[in-house]
């Protein structure tokens, strides 16, 4: 691709300083960020006149772009590329997308060692009983007769996605001596991970007393964990989710958790965000955290640099536009 002149880069939501400053250096960098999807489109319409043919918007994975949003994206701007600041594109309609020829560009590692790092703290939490231990002193409760602090040494973890977070989680697994299940569908993982034993999806979840899910959200992962699967969890197992909300099927754990077939959920992500199942507040045997595992000041910072990098690359990688680049 020849680029005559700079291209625009619109930022529909803020992203780390450094990354922008690497933008600056190839790309005319334009803020719109603060808007409803509804008035980002309007504010890209009209700003639309006077761009660049192939600009970039730039937005992040907490704002959601639907059929309508894509439709509106393509009929009355410029965008050519959209990039999100994540590692998924399920905040996206990538199909929409690819129906009407505009890109879509994610970012994938930035944030593996910050939601690794999280999962492992929800762990900790659940086993330590933390949560409610701080609750009761709160209230003047100081009761340590009925200890709920279990150890993680020889435990063991079954982790369904060995990646980029999924392997890190085996890596900080193992100094705590934990023994460690792992189920992906990429069989050259079983060579890379030597220390991780690599089993069927059923095996992991009757084996486990944690189950943790690191996998990303598409029609072969949607409710992954259903009503089927979690009834082969003992009720002493506890399920950590930091990957994606609809990999969950979350009525299903909501009832086994109430039922005490389970005994602790560790919940991240949630399938309609920000507006969660209700259900979720009234147990006292789950930790719910507002789907932030993977976002540190670090990763903040990474996620920009990278999608910059990225950025550049596709308007001027070897001369050519890179679709979806992993």
């Amino acid at each position: 691709m020849t680029l005559k002149k700079k291209i625009n880069i619109y930022l529909a939501d803020d992203i780390h300083p450094d990354g922008i400053n690497l933008l600056k250096k190839k790309f005319n960098v334009v803020y719109i960020t603060g808007l409803n999807n509804s008035d980002l489109l309007k504010k890209l319409s009209s700003n639309a006149v006077s761009s660049v043919k192939n600009s970039a918007l730039v937005i992040r994975s907490t704002r959601k772009l639907d059929k309508k949003d894509i439709n509106g994206i393509n009929l009355k701007t410029v965008i050519k590329l959209i990039c999100t600041v994540s590692s998924g594109f399920d905040n996206i309609d990538v199909k929409e997308c690819r129906k009407h020829g505009i890109d879509v560009l994610n970012v994938f590692g930035g944030n593996s060692i910050s939601a690794a790092e999280f999962t492992i703290g929800l762990i900790l939490a659940l086993t330590k009983g933390l949560v409610l231990a701080s609750n009761d002193m709160s209230k003047g409760k100081f009761d340590n007769t009925v200890s709920l602090n279990t150890e993680l040494y020889g435990k063991t973890i079954g982790i369904i996605g060995v990646g980029r977070v999924g392997s890190h989680v085996a890596r900080l697994s193992r100094s705590f001596g934990m023994n460690i299940l792992g189920n992906d569908i990429n069989k050259e993982l079983i060579n890379k991970y030597k220390y991780i034993r690599f089993v069927p999806l059923r095996y992991l979840l009757k084996n486990s007393d944690i189950v943790t899910l690191h996998v990303p959200l598409d029609n072969s992962t949607r409710k992954l964990v259903n009503k089927i699967n979690i009834k082969l969890m003992g009720k002493h197992s506890i399920l950590i989710n930091c990957s994606r909300g609809g990999t969950v099927d979350e009525a299903a754990l909501i009832n086994a958790l109430k039922k005490n077939k389970i005994k602790y959920g560790g919940i991240d992500v949630f399938e309609n965000e920000p507006n969660i199942n209700k259900e979720f507040t009234k147990l006292k045997t789950v930790i719910l955290t507002p789907h932030f595992a993977g976002k540190t000041i670090e990763s903040r910072k990474r996620m920009a640099v990278l999608l910059a990098d990225k950025i550049m690359k596709y308007y001027y990688g070897n001369g050519r536009a890179l679709k979806f680049v992993n």
